[in-house]
């Protein structure tokens, strides 16, 4: 009996399938200066049925934010020179409208500033999560925060909106 071979058109029209499925997935920037932390949450991220994208610098984050639509934003309060406010006032000056988790290891008077002004700035902050992150919390609210995004352009950059 002979076995059918797979043309370099079907391989090819796989990965065409696989990329648009990729595309369907909500855009998750994650946001830290620590290369096994944001390993950590991208792969978090991809089972909670998003398309992380890697940002592990001030710079980094501003530029993806600015060209990018995403969903939903994890971000470190700590970033080498530059801090997690000032990441969330440029996000505010892109008219950012999309769910920002704060993750970090900063003490609870830190974070508790940085939610206020996040929260002055009109900004979307929906959690701050302590770490060490607890893995399952952390998949849990990505989830829940996923199944609240709607068809609208949630993050969009005021480039991109009509």
């Amino acid at each position: 009996m002979l076995e059918r071979a797979r043309s370099p058109a079907a391989g090819e029209m796989d990965l065409v399938a696989s990329h648009a499925a990729q595309l369907a997935l909500p855009r998750l920037l994650v946001v830290d200066d620590d290369d096994l932390h944001r390993l950590i949450i991208c792969r978090v991220a991809t089972k909670a049925g998003y398309a992380p994208v890697e940002a592990g610098s001030f710079e980094d984050a501003a530029l993806l934010a600015r060209k990018t639509a995403f969903d939903c934003i994890t971000l470190d309060l700590s970033l080498g020179e530059h801090d997690g406010a000032e990441l969330l006032r440029h996000l505010r000056t892109l008219g950012c409208t999309a769910p920002i988790v704060i993750i970090s290891g900063c003490d609870s008077a830190v974070c508790r500033e940085t939610l206020r002004v996040g929260k002055s700035l009109n900004l979307n902050i929906a959690e701050t999560v302590h770490k060490p992150v607890d893995l399952v919390t952390l998949r849990d609210l990505l989830e829940s925060l996923k199944g609240l995004r709607s068809g609208a352009a949630k993050g969009l950059p005021l480039e991109h909106q009509a």
